[in-house]
């Protein structure tokens, strides 16, 4: 029988698992949970506790590594039908564990109080405020009361460091027990046969883990997780921020299409992780063998590909987003600064600027000395409103066609305030 040579990657899964837990358990000497203490708890660990930047990088990694790791474990179960009788409950458990997983680097990224943490806050609250019946409810159960705020860190700092780590824990419990109910630990030959686990695996295994272990902290070092500007409670989020990289396809879909937000952001996502849970009672049989379970293995590839195309596609409109995203020229004069920006955001293809012809008629014209012969337009120039619109056009009114697509194109706010300078004077 021809011995497996691929990695143990469900072992290797909960190896990084354990070390995030272990890195989180230092980290939590020093993180506070509240929207005025978080960000600076999070930048104190990094700069001032002594490796402290390590054991961020390391626990930062591991969401990642973990997620990835059982991802490839399931699709090779997958693939050799680990998920038939007598392992059912095996793969149901596995699945509950990945699940875990996904929560624990969901809740992390929500947690440093930057930026981009607390617009994934906004956004998951307005993913269940817009569930039917119950979005209200359940948004409130989310936030801890009517706004995101303290307590909402409060909440999901409790679910991250305490709930996720007794499931994780209880998962796992159970799923030793269901191995020596279904039989001992064993690895998979190319056929799907069982083999016993030989002394050269478990040390190879062992040698996986510490070379694991070298490259989170490798990575750490050069790579290490950001963090952002501290996050403004009143203010609705950077327009710049994007979700963990587990979830870009979601926000691909939710950009590319007009599908209402719960259908995208919940059913999409419940219905595949139910189809995953359920997947050993639809494909009934004991029959393991790839040839004869094409049907199964093309409509999973058909999924795998789709969520991987979605994803790979926002990576790379991210990058080109941040790269057009060119910074307000420090050296310029407010006039220059002000052409740049208008540039940038093709402001004349629907404004007349200062009297320009070459400008559009979609939207109000507008000049140096704002609210000039233009009473009828006197609250929209103001500068605090002016701000507010060319911030979030759609908060305004939903039928304007000032959007940026993809929102992260949004202006960033020392652009808006180079415009507004411009247009308002310097006061």
């Amino acid at each position: 029988m021809k011995r497996d040579r691929w990695p143990n990657f469900g072992f290797l899964a909960l190896f990084v698992a354990a070390a995030g837990l272990i890195t989180g358990a230092f980290l939590a000497f020093n993180y506070a949970p509240t929207v005025d203490a978080a960000h600076d708890s999070v930048a104190f660990i990094s700069e001032h506790v002594t490796l402290g930047w390590l054991l961020r990088g390391i626990h930062h990694w591991a969401g990642t590594f973990a997620i990835v790791l059982a991802g490839l474990h399931g699709c090779r179960l997958f693939w050799h039908g680990q998920y038939k009788k007598p392992r059912r409950l095996l793969w149901m458990t596995g699945v509950g564990i990945f699940l875990v997983l996904v929560g624990f680097a969901y809740t992390g990224y929500l947690l440093p109080g930057d930026e981009r943490a607390w617009t994934g806050m906004q956004v998951g609250v307005g993913v269940a405020e817009s569930t039917p019946v119950i979005g209200e409810s359940a948004a409130a159960a989310m936030r801890g009361g009517d706004v995101v705020s303290s307590a909402t860190l409060t909440r999901l700092y409790a679910v991250h460091a305490v709930i996720l780590p007794a499931a994780l824990i209880l998962l796992f419990a159970a799923f030793v027990v269901g191995l020596k109910k279904a039989g001992p630990a064993r690895r998979y030959d190319d056929a799907g046969e069982a083999a016993p686990p030989a002394w050269s695996s478990l040390q190879r295994d062992a040698w996986n883990a510490v070379v694991l272990v070298v490259l989170m902290a490798v990575l750490a070092g050069v790579a290490p997780p950001a963090l952002g500007d501290k996050a403004d409670p009143a203010g609705a989020g950077s327009p710049d921020a994007k979700p963990e990289w587990f979830f870009l396809w979601v926000n691909q879909l939710l950009e590319k299409t007009e599908a209402p937000t719960f259908l995208v952001g919940g059913v999409l996502p419940g219905l595949l992780l139910a189809l995953m849970f359920g997947l050993p009672l639809l494909a009934r049989g004991r029959n393991r063998d790839p040839a004869k379970r094409r049907f199964e293995i093309s409509v999973a590839s058909v999924i795998l590909l789709g969520v991987v195309f979605l994803t790979v596609w926002s990576a790379i409109e991210s990058a080109e987003a941040e790269s057009e995203a060119e910074p307000v020229a420090a050296d310029g004069d407010l006039d220059a600064q002000a052409a740049q920006v208008m540039k940038r955001f093709r402001c004349r293809s629907c404004h007349v600027i200062d009297g320009d012809p070459e400008g559009g008629d979609t939207g109000p014209p507008f000049w140096r000395e704002a609210s000039r012969n233009r009473p009828a337009f006197e609250r929209l120039y103001t500068k605090e409103f002016f701000r507010l619109k060319v911030a979030d056009p759609v908060a305004f009114w939903e039928e304007t066609q000032m959007r940026y697509t993809p929102p992260r194109r949004k202006p960033k706010p020392e652009q808006i305030e180079v415009l507004a300078r411009y247009f308002f004077g310097e006061e």
